[in-house]
Order: C-alpha cells, then structure tokens, then sequence
C-alpha cells in the first residue's frame, strides 16, 4: 500500500482581508517551496518561476490588532508568501510522511501554522519551527501550507530547512531516504505609507517649533 499526495492548486480570491485577520493581499503573490521525491530521494527548491518575488521576500507590520489565535501577529513584521507545494504527484511508501525541520534561522524569526491563503479563518497560528519551545520538525500533510513567518524588528532573516522522509506515527527520520535542504529569506520593511506619515509628522512638529 502506498499513500499520494496530490498538487493542489489554489487562486487566491481579489480585495482586502478582513480586519479582524492578518492583511496578506498587499504582497502581490505566492512564491512557493516546490517539493518532490522520486522513490528514494526528497528534492526541494524555491520556485524560479515567480521573478517579481524575489529573494527576500518583505515581511510588513500594518499596526493590526486581530482577534484571536491570530493574535499573535499583532506588532509584528509578517509575510505568509512562502508555502511547501508538492511539485507533481508524490507517492510514499506505507507508514511514512514528509517533515520539514528548522535546522537554523535569524534570532528573532518566529513561525506560526498557516495553510491555504484564502482559508484565513482556519489557520491555527499555533507556533512551529521551534517558536515558543514548539518542535522544531513539523510534519507536512502533502497540500499547499503557508505558514506564518514574523519578526518583531526591522532586518534581514533566513531560516535553513531539511525536508526528509519521516515515519508517519513517530516522526523519526527514515535514513533509507536521502533529504535535501533549502534556505528561505526576508526583510522586515515599513508598511506602505508609513514613512511618509513618519515625515509628515516630523515637519509638522518642526512648524509647531518655529
């Protein structure tokens, strides 16, 4: 018996997100981690063919208060941009999986489970990757999962993973399959509009003076 994992495509719906939910429209797109394993190997790599996003990808902080588990965003620099893809069809051996570990990140970097993009309101926020004293494997269920990237300063992050092929119940790694790795990056960057207001609010306070 063998278990597939399906690509799932998905078009993330046009307009704003709600205001009680992280704001994720204004990145212009998706750049996925496109993932395969050809019956022996794993193999994994950062989409080429998505040009306008370029490496590092911009993490935001709107200044959003959002309800709920959600929350945990709030007054940081966020993207969910990356996201793990199958790169075709997947067929694993029975009893196994796919997991994803964080081998070694910026300080500051945190991560939070996501999923589909337009599925706002299902995504867990719980943390992941080693967030919060969470594992810092994670086991990945074969769809499209964006998770949720966040830092509390402005700088540059990256963050190194290793995609293996796992037993499915207890997470150890099946060494009979060669892993591979992939690095992820990002600069934490002003919302849109917010140096701006950061200017008009200095030459106010400089009329006021004078």
């Amino acid at each position: 018996m063998t278990k597939t994992l399906a690509t799932v495509s998905m078009i993330a719906a046009a307009g704003a997100a709600s205001a009680q939910l992280p704001q994720f429209m204004w990145d212009g797109g998706m750049k996925h981690v496109l993932i395969t394993f050809d019956g022996s190997s794993i193999g994994v790599e950062v989409d080429p063919n998505s040009p306008q996003l370029e490496l590092p990808l911009e993490m935001r902080n709107f200044g959003g208060s959002y309800q709920g588990n959600a929350s945990v965003l709030d007054g940081k620099y966020y993207s969910s941009q990356f996201g793990f893809l199958a790169d075709g069809f997947i067929t694993l051996p029975a009893g196994a999986a796919i997991s994803i570990e964080l081998l070694s990140a910026t300080q500051g970097l945190e991560a939070y489970e996501g999923g589909l993009r337009m599925m706002l309101a299902n995504h867990t926020y719980a943390p992941m990757f080693g967030t919060n004293g969470s594992d810092t494997a994670w086991e990945w269920g074969g769809t499209m999962h964006h998770p949720w990237f966040a830092a509390s300063e402005l700088g540059d992050y990256s963050a190194e993973f290793e995609i293996f092929v796992s037993d499915a119940v207890t997470g150890e790694r099946l060494t009979a399959f060669a892993s591979d790795t992939v690095t992820l990056e990002w600069r934490a960057v002003p919302a849109p509009g917010t140096a701006a207001l950061l200017g008009l609010g200095g030459l106010v306070a400089t009329r006021r003076r004078r």
